[in-house]
């Protein structure tokens, strides 16, 4: 078959998505663009090149979720697509606020020799945001059904937690605008970025070199950032106000410290993600994500042989650095103290059976 490149596109502004979808159309006649956008009971794909629209088709979905999106239409697209041998590169514009892990995901399966995509190549994974208003946007506690960017009528998401995965998982962050990105913009997409991503400064006009004029990525790269028991191997130096603190132990969280600190920590205009462990729960692999003010805890399985470790990384734009890492240190779990009550079952469920504190 002719070389086929398969790239993704994530924004959070669905103007930026328009434009960038149609100068990468303009300047390339070997691409076509497949966008996606979730209705009310349905899914809406449209298939366009630089001849125009192509193809536009409503899919009726009993769940109109971006999962079931990528399962019900995303895949079999593509592989049509390819077929017709018309093309040697593809973009997926995801719906707007939609993080690209779930499209990486099933794209790591189907490029597989044995997959349907096999013999197709993974090219690069883009997020393009507003260069003026990232440094907002990035810490902004506004829900997203506010804006209307809600991907359903009861997305309880703010904006900061829609973009934080998005920055994360990115190979290449373009900050886009109509005069060259600022200092503040470049700061914050560095600490919010990925290990071995990248951030650029463009014009939307001029976004199809900074999304395909690219070494390809990987796919397994994206999804390792996405990993919430991963943390960046770096550590971004303070920079136009923005700073990032890594708080690492191997001590586990005791659970009554963990609840008597928890509004030290968390309720700042941050962005933290991370994993941990709690004395109470010594099998328990937890994870710790927070965005505009939104925090998220979990269990996600177990440590799978890997020793529990604590490790967060915390990047904000305001004063809370000390009281936060004063609260982390007074969280964890003194070898020298009994474990005291669990008191953690409204958030993480039951202690199971047979886990033994240590």
């Amino acid at each position: 078959m002719n070389p086929f490149t398969i790239s993704t596109l994530t924004t959070v502004d669905p103007l930026m998505r328009a434009a960038a979808a149609m100068h990468l159309t303009f300047d390339r006649p070997d691409l076509v663009v497949v966008t996606h956008d979730i209705l009310e009971g349905g899914v809406r794909r449209t298939v366009a090149d630089v001849t125009g629209v192509i193809d536009q088709t409503i899919t009726p979905l009993e769940h109109a979720c971006i999962s079931c999106a990528i399962r019900e239409d995303v895949l079999p697209t593509l592989v049509g697509l390819r077929r017709q041998a018309r093309w040697q590169h593809v973009v997926v514009a995801l719906p707007v606020t939609a993080e690209p892990a779930p499209l990486v995901r099933l794209l790591d399966g189907a490029l597989r020799p044995d997959g349907q995509l096999a013999g197709a190549d993974f090219g690069t994974v883009a997020a393009v945001v507003d260069a003026a208003t990232l440094r907002e946007d990035a810490f902004s506690d506004d829900w997203l059904t506010d804006r209307g960017l809600g991907l359903r009528d009861d997305d309880d998401r703010v904006i900061a937690e829609a973009l934080a995965p998005i920055l994360a998982a990115a190979d290449v962050i373009v900050l886009a605008g109509q005069t060259p990105a600022p200092d503040v913009a470049f700061a914050v997409a560095d600490h919010l970025r990925g290990d071995g991503s990248h951030v650029v400064s463009a014009e939307l006009a001029n976004v199809t070199p900074a999304l395909l004029d690219r070494p390809r990525g990987r796919s397994r790269d994206c999804l390792e950032r996405a990993d919430p028991l991963r943390t960046p191997r770096r550590t971004p130096r303070d920079r136009a106000g923005v700073w990032s603190l890594r708080l690492e132990s191997d001590r586990p969280f005791d659970a009554s410290r963990l609840r008597e600190n928890l509004h030290r920590m968390a309720d700042h205009p941050i962005r933290v993600r991370g994993h941990f462990w709690i004395a109470s729960r010594p099998h328990a692999a937890c994870v710790w994500e927070e965005a505009g003010g939104q925090l998220s805890v979990g269990e996600v399985g177990t440590w799978s042989g890997r020793p529990p470790r604590t490790s967060l990384m915390v990047t904000g734009v305001g004063n809370e650095r000390a009281a936060i890492a004063d609260a982390f240190a007074a969280a964890l779990h003194s070898p020298a103290d009994p474990v005291g009550d669990d008191r953690l079952d409204d958030w993480f469920g039951a202690t199971p059976d047979g886990d033994e504190a240590v």
